[in-house]
C-alpha cells in the first residue's frame, strides 16, 4: 500500500534534520583539516622548490649570487605564504573579508555556512564538491605563482608559459610523467627541429608547439641538428594527495572528512529516493481527487 503524503513528508523533514547536523560535523571537519593542511602544504611547496633550484636546475641556480640566492629564497617564502592565506575558504558566500588584514597563511577562520545549504542533502552535496574544487583550483594557482617566480629568477625556463605547465599538468594526469618526486612535475617531450624558437643570446631555451595541445618543449642549442630533440620540463605541481600523505594528521582529517562524505552521500540517495516517492504520492492523490464514476 503506498504511503500518504503526510507520511512521506515526515521523512522528508527527518532527514533535513539530519542533514543539517552533517553539514555542522563537516564544516567542523573542514576547519580541522585546514588547520592542520596550512603548514603543510608551506613545507612542501618550499620542498618541491628545493629540489627543483639543486637537482632539477642547479646549474641557473648556481649562477645567481648570494644576495640573489637569499633574496629569491625570501620571495619564495612570502609568496608560498600569502597563496596559503587566500586558500581560507569562503564557506559564507556572504562573508567579507577586511583588505586591511595581513594574510597570516592560517587556514582558521572560516565562517560559518548558511543553513540553507545545510536545508537538504542534495544542496549539502554540491556545498562539499564545490568546496573541493576551490581547493584543487588554489593548489593550481600556488603551483603557477611559485613556477612564475622561479622564471622570472631565471631558475626555470623563462619562456614556459602557463598554457604549457596546464598541459603537462594533464600528461601528468594521465600518467606520462616520469618523475617520481612528490608535488614535482617532469616530462618529456619530442619536438621538431623546424618547430623550434630561440630565445636572445641571455638564453638557449625556448618554448615551441607542434599543433598539439601540450606537445610544447624547450629548444636546446642544436639549431642545425636535423633530428627531433627530446626535452624535458621540471616544474611544481602540488597534488592534494601528495600533500596529504605527507602528514599522518592530514591525512587522518582527510580520512575523517571522507566518513562523513560517505554519509552525506548515503542521506543524498535516501533523500531523492523519498522526493520521488512524494511525487508518486502527490500524483496518486490529484489522479484520485480527479476521477469521477461516469
Amino acid at each position: 500500500m503506498a504511503r500518504s503524503i503526510e507520511q512521506v513528508g515526515q521523512d522528508l523533514h527527518h532527514l533535513q534534520t539530519a542533514s543539517s547536523n552533517l553539514g555542522t560535523e563537516l564544516t567542523a571537519a573542514y576547519q580541522s583539516y585546514f588547520a592542520a593542511l596550512a603548514p603543510t602544504l608551506k613545507q612542501q611547496s618550499i620542498q618541491s622548490c628545493y629540489y627543483l633550484c639543486t637537482n632539477c636546475y642547479p646549474d641557473a641556480f648556481l649562477k645567481l649570487n648570494y644576495n640573489q640566492r637569499s633574496q629569491l629564497l625570501k620571495t619564495l617564502q612570502r609568496v608560498i605564504s600569502n597563496a596559503i592565506a587566500n586558500l581560507v575558504v569562503q564557506i559564507d558566500s556572504s562573508a567579507r573579508v577586511d583588505n586591511d588584514d595581513e594574510p597570516t597563511g592560517e587556514l582558521t577562520s572560516i565562517p560559518i555556512m548558511p543553513i540553507d545549504w545545510f536545508a537538504t542533502p542534495t544542496s549539502l552535496s554540491t556545498w562539499q564538491q564545490n568546496l573541493e574544487s576551490e581547493i584543487a583550483h588554489s593548489l593550481k594557482e600556488i603551483s603557477y605563482k611559485v613556477n612564475l617566480l622561479l622564471q622570472q629568477a631565471r631558475i626555470m625556463p623563462a619562456t614556459i608559459p602557463k598554457p604549457i605547465l596546464e598541459a603537462s599538468a594533464q600528461a601528468d594526469r594521465q600518467g606520462e610523467s616520469n618523475v617520481n618526486i612528490p608535488n614535482l612535475l617532469s616530462i618529456l617531450i619530442e619536438q621538431e627541429p623546424d618547430e623550434q624558437e630561440f630565445e636572445d643570446s641571455t638564453s638557449d631555451r625556448a618554448i615551441v608547439s607542434n599543433g598539439t595541445d601540450r606537445s610544447v618543449s624547450i629548444a636546446l642549442d642544436a639549431e642545425g641538428d636535423d633530428f627531433p630533440q627530446i626535452v624535458q620540463i621540471h616544474s611544481v605541481y602540488l597534488r592534494l594527495t601528495e600533500v596529504e600523505f605527507s602528514e599522518v594528521n592530514v591525512l587522518s582529517l582527510r580520512k575523517n572528512i571522507d566518513r562523513i562524505v560517505d554519509k552525506v552521500k548515503m542521506l543524498r540517495r535516501e533523500y531523492l529516493q523519498k522526493q520521488q516517492e512524494l511525487k508518486i504520492a502527490e500524483a496518486e492523490s490529484a489522479w484520485r481527487n480527479s476521477w469521477f464514476e461516469s
